[in-house]
């Protein structure tokens, strides 16, 4: 198949991305950091061109901040983040070395430290990592689909720091449910750590972490908060706090160089207030629509298959999968010629077809889409 060129429309005005020469795209990834995350309210914007006028001690700032985390989520107290991978890092040093200084100043040398932190196989991420940039081992138990309970408890030792517990739609199925991971977890005196970085909306989900026994919760504050991109929350126990706070930054620790500013602080304790005020509802309606469009112009294609995908328990907003029926097309050539269009779209490569997320999609994207995939398989 001959693959054409995606339409081209017209630019608007000039903006910053212009003049620096970097070409504005559609976004039909999601709130993903490659593609800058999500947009911010204005009131956000403001607050933090307004902390950029003044100084502040960031430590009081941020735990003022940390005290709002831990009201939204119900947990003892909360801290903020250089994004959750950074919340990720310092989790793990918290579980680890907790407040004593010695063993702050020691990591990632782990050396006569409890540094283990249990993982389910089907809960690998690429961003798993961070646990091991703290000086943490990965044990993993399970296989990608199954999971025996047996298997959590023999995997717990004298050396084990933590369990870590991801909620993301990029984990496979096959874990144990997170009540049963709770209970053998704290059985044998060891916490429980739970990124659910990318799970918001729906407003729920800030408190059911919590509320279910994690005794650490992790969210980016860049994505579904829709506050600073390189923002990040992590609640729980007060203890485990205080440890991730001594780990971090503006301290000479492992987490020194993951430094938060006046302003992101700022602006993630404007963008908490404005999610918890949003009607996360309403713009779930438009997210379907736009999926509908998506997905009813692509399925009138004899070419390929569309399903779209709308539990809000998985996607904070709709999906769109489309994919070649009987090698009709070839996606990776698609997605590539969609990134070299007028404006440039991305989306994702997933499971031999393209995912279009709806998440981040602008007025009148939508329509964009179905126009530069239609010109692209003529």
């Amino acid at each position: 198949m001959h693959v054409t060129e995606p339409v081209s429309l017209q630019s608007a005005a000039p903006s910053i991305y212009d003049r620096i020469g970097v070409p504005r795209i559609i976004n039909a990834r999601g709130a993903t950091t490659a593609v800058g995350g999500t947009l911010s309210d204005p009131r956000v914007l403001e607050a933090m061109a307004e902390a950029s006028r003044s100084y502040v001690v960031i430590e009081d700032l941020n735990a003022r901040v940390g005290e709002k985390i831990a009201e939204i989520t119900g947990a003892e107290a909360g801290y903020v983040t250089c994004g959750s991978c950074a919340a990720m890092l310092l989790a793990a040093a918290a579980c680890m070395a907790g407040t004593d200084p010695v063993r702050i100043r020691q990591l990632p040398d782990t050396t006569g430290m409890a540094d283990e932190i249990v993982i389910h196989r089907a809960h690998r991420l690429d961003y798993d990592q961070m646990y091991r940039a703290a000086g943490a081992k990965l044990v993993e138990i399970g296989v990608p689909f199954t999971t025996h309970a047996w298997e959590l408890e023999a995997a717990i030792t004298d050396r084990t720091a933590a369990v870590a517990f991801h909620d993301s739609p990029n984990v496979g199925p096959g874990a144990l449910d997170f009540r049963t991971v709770v209970q053998i977890a704290h059985e044998r005196g060891v916490p429980v750590i739970v990124d659910a970085a990318s799970t918001l909306p729906p407003v729920d989900h800030l408190r059911k972490w919590i509320r279910d026994g994690a005794d650490l919760v992790i969210y980016s504050g860049g994505k579904g908060i829709r506050g600073p991109q390189d923002s990040g929350l992590l609640a729980g126990r007060h203890d485990l706090i205080d440890a991730a706070r001594a780990n971090g930054s503006p301290n000479p620790a492992v987490g020194r160089g993951m430094k938060v500013s006046k302003e992101a602080l700022a602006g993630l304790w404007m963008a908490i207030e404005v999610f918890l005020e949003t009607d996360h509802d309403a713009e779930r309606r438009t997210h379907q629509a736009e999926a509908t469009e998506i997905a009813d112009a692509l399925s009138a294609r004899a070419d390929s298959a569309v399903i779209m995908e709308d539990n809000w328990e998985d996607w904070p907003a709709p999906v769109v999968k489309f994919r070649p029926v009987d090698g009709a097309w070839n996606p990776r050539e698609i997605h590539a010629a969609l990134k070299r269009g007028n404006p440039p779209i991305h989306c994702d490569l997933r499971h031999g077809g393209l995912m279009f997320n709806t998440h981040c999609l602008q007025e009148g994207d939508a329509g964009v889409i179905v126009q530069s995939v239609t010109a692209l398989l003529g």
